[in-house]
């Protein structure tokens, strides 16, 4: 089996000295690796299919800081996890943010188990803006505060779904499918989401990182960060092509190709024409 880097993605991430396999540990690599990878679908927007096996994660979001998607970012995470002693399990989980109740989905999200001590946790740092930055009980249904964020697990008929609190109340993020998935199940989903013409990855610009002010996301044209549950999020509309390509690179930190924003701005300018 191959192993990450270790030292790359310590440093990548700014967390630096002994990891020990507890909750504590957890959290520091939650957040840490929320601040400085970016979530992206900007190759799937260019034609692409991102590639999981382990080196061509490293390659693109350790040292080619490009942004990914929830099956790069939780596939790198899980693997660093491992070598640092947790026991990780893969989820799969049904998309339902910004989704009518009466609408089926697909499970085309990938997440994570961490069991510490007898407990198991949600670790997920794939879930763009909404994602907690910190793990959660996966037993408690319960609020749980996490930084700059309030989530709740909610028993469904169809899985245990995930809710964000949001100033307009509580909003569900994703539900996460019983059953274990294969390695099969996400290489699907992720020729799914990267190919399918009508899915939401590969039809809208999407990116998402957490400073420390607050989470924020790009959504085609909408630049926008949420500082706490409780305060209304602030947006602005980037008008041009300089301003989209400057956000990218310097509030996401990716490094976009000339072919890849070519690919961006005619997604942005289908969906958010000027």
């Amino acid at each position: 089996m191959d192993l990450p880097d270790l030292a790359t993605y310590q440093a990548r991430i700014g967390v630096a000295g002994a990891l020990p396999p507890t909750r504590a540990t957890l959290d520091r690599l939650i957040l840490g690796h929320a601040r400085a990878l970016a979530f992206g679908n900007i190759e799937a927007l260019a034609g692409g299919v991102p590639a999981l096996d382990l080196a061509s994660l490293q390659a693109k979001l350790l040292r080619d800081h490009r942004g990914g998607y929830c099956y790069e970012q939780n596939g790198l995470f899980m693997a660093c996890l491992r070598a640092l002693g947790f026991s990780v399990t893969p989820l799969e989980a049904r998309v339902r943010l910004g989704i009518p109740a009466e609408v089926a989905t697909p499970r085309t999200h990938m997440a994570l188990r961490v069991a510490i001590a007898g407990q198991d946790w949600l670790a997920d740092v794939g879930f763009g803006g909404t994602a907690p930055l910190a793990a959660l009980a996966l037993a408690s249904r319960d609020a749980q505060e996490v930084p700059l964020g309030r989530y709740r697990f909610v028993d469904a008929d169809d899985g245990l779904l995930l809710q964000a609190a949001w100033p307009e109340g509580w909003v569900d993020a994703y539900c996460i499918a019983p059953g274990q998935p294969r390695t099969i199940d996400f290489e699907l989903g992720n020729w799914w989401v990267a190919t399918q013409p009508k899915a939401f990855l590969k039809t809208n610009l999407q990116l998402g990182r957490a400073l420390p002010e607050g989470r924020l996301t790009l959504h085609n044209r909408n630049l926008t960060l949420r500082r706490s549950p409780e305060q209304p999020p602030q947006t602005r509309v980037l008008e041009t092509r300089t301003e989209i390509a400057a956000v990218i690179a310097d509030r996401f930190g990716i490094q976009i190709r000339p072919h890849e924003l070519d690919a961006v701005m005619t997604v942005v300018e289908r969906q958010s024409p000027r």
